[in-house]
Order: structure tokens, then C-alpha cells, then sequence
């Protein structure tokens, strides 16, 4: 029973079952599950090379100093506070995933038996992560200290992993067990959405920084040495301050007395503590529910009834139902829109770690950009005046069509989409509102890369008359809106051929939909051919960008047409 709770709970997560079904669905199953395999091995590899970076970084300054018996520690610390990081996020999301818990509480289960079940699927994801890192930082260790011979060496980072890995997913449980138990006001579905998001949001800066300061190492290989060097010796000097901690990291030595140790700490987590808290947790899950019902005072009715209703058009009262789908719900918010106003901060941050790397402060940088741009001929500032252009609106139809708003467009409406068909509106007007909905973040990207780019043209004085400033500025907008365009037609008609309408939760429809997959990569090939077209192909002249506007226009617009007519159709058989 326990192991089919588990299956059941950890579907929404990890559904191997699914994605080998995938294969047996022809071509097109075949090749989605090729796409996540190549994606899934790229991620990985990215962050195994990333970690395996910082940790023979790591092991290099301490051995320079003679404390390379403290990389144990310090490997331990490290793999915790991300095992904590990523643990808080995903509890946060599962802590209570919707209406269908409580049919799976009414089942012949005790509460260590439920609670045990969620334990298990936090502590999975957390446990490949933490076996990951151990085995990395273990390995770097071992080929150094020569321990690689010693059995007691492997036995000891398993059971490390598998020990801190249990830990950190209890204490996280236990924190959110307590705070809810006691403050039953927050016992609220989107607020622990809202809390995996920001965790999501602060992964996504810290990775494009970590990211920089990387590829800044290849330029300055005595970045890593002198930038890691401060947090380095910060860490180890908790060493004396945690001797307990300390003692136990002898477990990756191969030391007997501290694997026993984490051992006992394991079995004291999984059978002791855990069904210990069952009844708690259980407890704090009352008032979840997502629907609730609350009276009406007198007062209130009367405001509501003397309330002056004033009357729009259809398309609006649509079109204000549809944006606010998205903006109040924190699943959707995340995984869209959010990273129209997010990506530039990214952006922004990944690239100030160059500055960082230069040892010089922001004036001085800003005095070179000035005097470099000084020094730029005529023909010079015309090429740029066109780089400045292309950029920014490749910039822009990669940011606004990764908003993903077109390819869900129906997927976010669910089982919803038949109260929507059920009114009497033309269908036609219903797939215009989301054909607006989605250029609207485009026009708000575009908003903000004209901010950015008026901000820059008067912190760095760049030479260039305000008409100049207005071209670029228009020229955005008019490349960016018409390769958008045909773009968010293509997305709408992935979403409408084959929309995910049955979800449990707001999360599956945005960011476990495949649909999402396809027009990130369509968004990225397209941009890549803008760039390639302009750069290579046409004159490097502002016409230039205009005619292709023009081109994608007119490829845009037969495929529109054609889009809405075929939508209308696809939506009656939804």
C-alpha cells in the first residue's frame, strides 16, 4: 500500500511510466522523448562541469595553505545548504498539491503511512542530488588523497549522501509542520507556490551567475583562486566552531565510527521520526482546500447591490478574464509572465560578474565604455546603430514569446474550457483574446528594452542624436512585433492541435507541458536565424531590418488567417 501511495504521489514528478510510453506512440512520442532526453543530459552536464569546477578549485587553495584534511567539511556544508535550497522548494510545492489528497486520505492509511509517502518523494529528488554532489567532491578527494583503494571510502560518501539527504528533507518538513500547526492563517495553496517560486527565481540568478564566473575563469584563471578564496576560508573556519560536524565528515575518509554514526541517524529519521510526525502533519494540512465558502454581511450586499456596474464589450470582459488567470495564479505568474520582468535582471546580474572580475569599480567602467564610444567613426556608429538594433529585438521576441502565454493558451484553461464554451460567445472571439494576450508581453518587453535602452544612451553619453535614438527605438518594435507575430501564431497552433487540458495542478499545464518545450525551441531557432540572415546574408543597413519586418508580415499573415479559421473549428471538438 505504501509503495502505491508513493507511485501515486510521485507521478506528477517523476513519471517514468509515462515517458516510456512515450515510444509506443509513433513519431511524434519518439521524438518528444528525445528532446527531453538531449535537454535533461545538458543540464546535467552543465552543472556536473560547473560543480566539479568549484570543488578541484576548492581543493586546490586549501592543499596550497596545508587544510586539505577540511575539504570533507567544507563538502558536507556546501552539498547541505543546496540539498536545504533545492528541498525547500520542492516541499514547498508538494506540501499539498490539491483536492485529490484528501480522496487519498480517506483510504485505509495511518497518518505515518501518508505522511511517509510525501516524505518519500521530496527525499528521492533530494537524494539523486545529494549522491551527485558527495560523489563529485568525494572523487576529487579521493584521487588526491589517494583513498580511491579504501572500501570504507565509497561506503562512507553513500551513506553521507544518503544521511544529509534525509536530514535536510525532515528538518525542512518539520519547519513547515510546525509554522503551519501553530499559524494556521498560512495554511494557503498559492502562498507555498509563491514561496517554491521565489526559490526558483533566486536558483535562476545564482546559476547565470555562477554561470559568468566560470566563463570568466577561462580568461582569468586566477579568478576562481581569488574570488573563492574569502568564502573558502569563511567555511573552514566554522570548522571549529561545529566540531561535531567536523568529526562526522570523517565519514568520506572512510572512517568507521562516523559512517555508524550516520547510519543510526538515517534509521532514527525514517523509523522513528517520521511516523512520529504523521498525525501532525496531517493536522496541518486541514484548511487547504481550495475552494472555500464564506457569508456575506448585510452591509456588504447592500454595497453590492447600490454598486454603480458599468458595461464593457465582450472581448474586454475576455480578455481582463484571461489575464487575470494568469497573474493570480502563482503557477502560471512563474512560468510566464514573470520572466518577461525577470530575464533583464538575469541578464543584467550574469554580466556584472565581469565586472567584478576587472578588480574596478562601476565608474571607472562606465568612463572606459565612454571613451571607447568617443573614439567610434561615423561608419562606425552606423554599424552599431544597426548591431544595437538587431540585438535588441532579438532580445525582445526572446523574451516575450518565452512568456509562454501563446503555446498554453488553452492548456491553462483546463477542465474550465467547457464553462468557457458553455457561454454564449463566438469562438472566434475567444481565440482573438488569447492572440492579444500573448502580444501584450511582447509590447511590455518592448517597453523595457526601451527603457534600457534610453537609460544607457544617458549614462553612457553614446553619441547619437535623439532621432537616432527614436529609430532604434521603432526599429525594435517593428522587427521584434513582426517576427512575434508569426511566431505566437505557430505557438497558438501547437497549444490548440494538441492542448493539455487534464491537470491536477496549474504547474503541469505551464511547465510540465511539452508544448512549452516546442516553442522554446522554435523561439531560440528563429532568433538564430534572424541573427544569421542579418548578419551574414543582408546589408548591414537599417532597410535591411525593415524589409525583413516587411517579409515576416506577410508570411504572418496568410498563416493567421488560416490559424483562426482553423481554431474556431478545433475549439468546438476540445
Amino acid at each position: 500500500m505504501f509503495y502505491n501511495l508513493f507511485k501515486i504521489l510521485n507521478t506528477s514528478t517523476l513519471n517514468v511510466g509515462g515517458f516510456l510510453e512515450g515510444f509506443k506512440k509513433g513519431p511524434k512520442g519518439i521524438i518528444k522523448n528525445i528532446f527531453i532526453i538531449l535537454f535533461a543530459i545538458y543540464v546535467i552536464a552543465v552543472m556536473i562541469g560547473m560543480y566539479t569546477a568549484y570543488m578541484i578549485a576548492t581543493y586546490k587553495f586549501l592543499a596550497a595553505s596545508g587544510n586539505q584534511e577540511a575539504m570533507p567539511f567544507i563538502t558536507m556544508l556546501v552539498a547541505l545548504l543546496i540539498i536545504m535550497f533545492f528541498g525547500f522548494t520542492s516541499v514547498a510545492a508538494s506540501y499539498y498539491t490539491g483536492s485529490s489528497e484528501e480522496f487519498l486520505m480517506s483510504l485505509p492509511l495511518t497518518p505515518g503511512q501518508f505522511f511517509g509517502a510525501k516524505f518519500a518523494v521530496s527525499f528521492v529528488s533530494d537524494a539523486i542530488m545529494g549522491l551527485g554532489m558527495f560523489a563529485i567532491s568525494s572523487i576529487v578527494y579521493g584521487v588526491n588523497e589517494g583513498l580511491l583503494t579504501n572500501p570504507l571510502f565509497y561506503i562512507g560518501f553513500l551513506v553521507a549522501a544518503l544521511a544529509f539527504s534525509l536530514a535536510a528533507v525532515f528538518v525542512i518538513y518539520l519547519l513547515f509542520i510546525l509554522i503551519l500547526y501553530f499559524i494556521p492563517a498560512l495554511r494557503k495553496k498559492k502562498l507555498m507556490t509563491v514561496v517554491a517560486t521565489v526559490l526558483l527565481i533566486a536558483f535562476c540568478i545564482f546559476y547565470g551567475l555562477m554561470n559568468s564566473s566560470i566563463s570568466m575563469s577561462f580568461s582569468n584563471p586566477k579568478f576562481m583562486g581569488e574570488k573563492m578564496g574569502s568564502s573558502i576560508e569563511k567555511l573552514f573556519g566554522l570548522s571549529d566552531k561545529m566540531p561535531v560536524f567536523m568529526y562526522i565528515s570523517g565519514a568520506l575518509k572512510g572512517k568507521i565510527l562516523p559512517i555508524l554514526i550516520l547510519a543510526a541517524l538515517s534509521a532514527l529519521i525514517l523509523f522513528v521520526l517520521v511516523p512520529f510526525f504523521g498525525k501532525l502533519y496531517i493536522k496541518t494540512l486541514d484548511g487547504f482546500a481550495d475552494v472555500k465558502s464564506k457569508k456575506i454581511t448585510a452591509q456588504k450586499a447592500e454595497e453590492v447591490i447600490e454598486k454603480d456596474v458599468r458595461s464593457v464589450s465582450v472581448f474586454h470582459a475576455l480578455f481582463v478574464r484571461d489575464y487575470r488567470n494568469v497573474v493570480r495564479e502563482p503557477a502560471f505568474f512563474a512560468n510566464g509572465p514573470l520572466f518577461v520582468y525577470l530575464f533583464p535582471v538575469i541578464f543584467i546580474l550574469s554580466f556584472s560578474v565581469g565586472f567584478i572580475a576587472s578588480g574596478e569599480g562601476l565608474g571607472v567602467i562606465i568612463s572606459a565604455f565612454k571613451s571607447k564610444l568617443a573614439e567610434l567613426t561615423p561608419e562606425s556608429l552606423k554599424s552599431a546603430k544597426y548591431f544595437v538594433t538587431l540585438g535588441s529585438a532579438a532580445f525582445v521576441v526572446f523574451t516575450g514569446t518565452f512568456a509562454n502565454l501563446a503555446t498554453t493558451s488553452f492548456s491553462r484553461e483546463g477542465k474550465s474550457l467547457n464553462d468557457l464554451k458553455a457561454m454564449p460567445i463566438d469562438f472566434n472571439l475567444i481565440v482573438k483574446v488569447k492572440f492579444w494576450h500573448a502580444l501584450l508581453y511582447v509590447g511590455i518587453a518592448n517597453v523595457i528594452m526601451i527603457f534600457l535602452l534610453t537609460l544607457a544612451y544617458f549614462l553612457l553619453q553614446v553619441p547619437f542624436t535623439f532621432t537616432d535614438l527614436f529609430s532604434i527605438c521603432f526599429m525594435t518594435v517593428l522587427l521584434s512585433g513582426s517576427v512575434s507575430l508569426l511566431l505566437i501564431f505557430i505557438d497558438m497552433f501547437i497549444d490548440t492541435l494538441n492542448p493539455k487540458l487534464n491537470w491536477e495542478t496549474p504547474m503541469a499545464a505551464s511547465k510540465q507541458n511539452f508544448n512549452v518545450l516546442w516553442s522554446m525551441l522554435l523561439s531560440m531557432l528563429t532568433v538564430g536565424l534572424v541573427v544569421i540572415l542579418v548578419v551574414f546574408a543582408l546589408p548591414k543597413s537599417m532597410i535591411s531590418l525593415v524589409i525583413l519586418s516587411i517579409i515576416y508580415v506577410i508570411i504572418a499573415a496568410p498563416v493567421g488567417a488560416a490559424y483562426f479559421r482553423y481554431a474556431e473549428k478545433r475549439l468546438k471538438e476540445m
